[in-house]
C-alpha cells in the first residue's frame, strides 16, 4: 500500500515533475526501499537532486539496484517508461543486466565508473535498437560514508557517435584527415586519418615542432617561414613534401585550413590534409611524357612530315575522285580543290619535299580543309586519313560540282 499523505508530504519530491508524481503514487512497500516515509535522508537528498535536474539521471539503490530516475531519463527509457520505476538491475533492462550489475558492484565498493560511447542493444520500443551512451557512475553514501547506491548521469550520444563514425568512414575513403590548431598554445587535435597521412602512431603527441621536422627541407620556408606567419590565413592551401624519418620515403601532402576568430583574434584554426602523392606522380609522368613528345617532334624533319601527309591525302582523295561516273586521279581532284594545275601538284608529290611550292600547297590544303596553320606539318596520320577529312573533302567536292 502507498503512504496516505501523498499530496503535501515529502517535499524532497520536486513539484511539477511528472516522475515525482509517479514516485509519490508508487507502492514502494513492495520493494527493498520500503515506503517513502522510511527512506533514509541520503536517498531523499539524491532523489531530490535528480528530480530537479534536466540531465538524464538514475539512482540504483541497494545491492538489488532498485531504479529511480527523472523526467529527462524518460526519453532514453522510451516505451519502457514508467514500467522501469522501482525495478531492480536484473529486471529493469534485462538485456544488459550483467553489464549494469557489474557496474553497480564496483560503485558499491566505493569506486567511480565511467563509460564513454558505450554501445548497447536495448529494447526501448519493443525492437532491438543500437544505442551509444556516456554513463558516469558514482557512489551515494550514508552518514557513515558507506556506499548505499549508485548515482548515474546518462547521456545519449547515439546521433553524435554515428555522425562521427560516418565522418570517419568518409575521411578514410577519401584519404582526408582533419585537424584543429591552437596557435597560442601550439596544441593540435587531429583525427586518426590525419595521423595516417603524416605517418604518426596513435600515441604520438602532435606538435608544431614535430610536423616541422617531417617536412622536406626545401618546403619548410614556404610553409613555415615568417612571411607566412604574417598572412591573414597562414594555413591556406599548400602542397608540400613530408619525409618519413625511418624509411626516408617522400610523400606529397596538400593542406587547407581556415581561421576561426572569436573576438577578432585568430586563436583557432580548423583544416584538412590529404596525401596527393599519386596525383603528383601522375602529373610528373605526364609532364615528362610531354617533354619527350616535344623533343621527338623537334627531332623530326617538318618538310618530310608535310610531304608524307600530302601524299597520304592524295591517296585518299584519289579513292573518292569520280565525276559523272568517270574516275579522276587524285592529282586532278586536289588541283581543282586548290585552284592549281595538275602539274603543280604533281611536281610537289613527285619531288623531294625541299621546294618552296611544298609550303604553299600545304598552307592552301589547311585553308581548304579548315585547319589551323601548320597542321600539315605536324598531324600524324596513319595509312588512311580520318573520316572527318573524308567527309569534309567530299562536301567541298560536291559543292564545287
Amino acid at each position: 500500500m502507498t503512504d496516505k499523505n501523498t499530496s503535501g508530504s515529502f517535499p524532497f519530491l520536486a513539484e511539477g515533475s511528472k516522475t515525482s508524481e509517479l514516485i509519490r503514487a508508487f507502492d514502494w512497500g513492495k520493494t527493498s526501499l520500503g515506503q517513502l516515509s522510511h527512506w533514509p535522508d541520503c536517498l531523499r537528498v539524491v532523489t531530490s537532486v535528480i528530480l530537479r535536474s534536466d540531465v538524464p539521471m538514475t539512482i540504483q539503490w541497494g545491492a538489488e539496484g532498485t531504479l529511480l530516475y527523472n523526467d529527462a531519463y524518460c526519453e532514453i527509457a522510451g516505451s519502457r517508461h514508467p514500467g522501469l520505476l522501482g525495478r531492480t538491475v536484473r529486471d529493469s533492462w534485462s538485456e544488459v543486466a550483467g553489464f549494469r550489475a557489474q557496474a553497480l558492484n564496483h560503485v558499491l565498493d566505493g569506486n567511480t565508473v565511467n563509460f564513454h560511447d558505450q554501445h548497447m542493444v536495448l529494447l526501448r520500443d519493443g525492437q532491438p535498437e543500437d544505442i551509444w551512451l556516456d554513463i558516469n557512475y558514482s557512489p551515494v553514501v550514508d552518514e557513515s560514508g558507506t556506499p548505499r547506491g549508485a548515482l548515474a548521469v546518462v547521456k545519449n550520444t547515439t546521433q553524435r557517435f554515428q555522425a562521427d563514425q560516418r565522418l570517419c568512414f568518409a575521411q578514410e575513403a577519401g584519404g582526408v584527415g582533419t585537424f584543429e590548431w591552437f596557435p597560442d598554445s601550439g596544441r593540435f587535435e587531429v583525427s586518426e586519418q590525419y595521423r595516417r597521412v603524416w605517418g604518426l602512431a596513435a600515441d604520438v603527441v602532435v606538435t608544431e615542432e614535430l610536423l616541422a621536422g617531417l617536412i622536406h627541407q626545401d618546403d619548410r620556408r614556404s610553409l613555415l617561414g615568417p612571411e607566412r606567419r604574417g598572412l591573414s590565413n597562414p594555413i591556406s592551401y599548400s602542397e608540400f613534401r613530408r619525409v618519413d624519418p625511418v624509411t626516408g620515403e617522400v610523400r606529397w601532402l596538400a593542406r587547407r585550413g581556415e581561421a576561426i576568430s572569436p573576438g577578432g583574434d585568430a586563436r583557432r584554426y580548423v583544416g584538412v590534409v590529404m596525401d596527393i602523392t599519386e596525383r603528383k606522380t601522375f602529373e610528373e609522368a605526364l609532364a615528362m611524357g610531354e617533354v619527350r613528345r616535344r623533343h621527338q617532334v623537334e627531332q623530326l624533319d617538318i618538310k618530310e612530315i608535310r610531304h608524307r601527309n600530302v601524299r597520304l591525302l592524295l591517296e585518299t582523295v584519289g579513292r573518292d575522285g569520280t565525276r559523272d561516273g568517270k574516275r579522276f586521279g587524285s592529282l586532278t581532284v586536289l588541283a581543282e580543290l586548290l585552284g592549281k594545275s595538275a602539274s603543280q601538284v604533281s611536281r610537289f608529290a613527285a619531288e623531294k619535299p625541299k621546294t618552296h611550292i611544298g609550303d604553299r600547297i600545304a598552307r592552301e590544303i589547311e585553308e581548304v580543309f579548315g585547319k589551323e596553320r601548320g597542321w600539315m606539318d605536324h598531324v600524324q596520320w596513319g595509312s588512311n586519313v580520318g573520316g572527318a577529312e573524308h567527309d569534309q573533302h567530299s562536301d567541298r567536292r560536291k559543292g564545287s560540282d
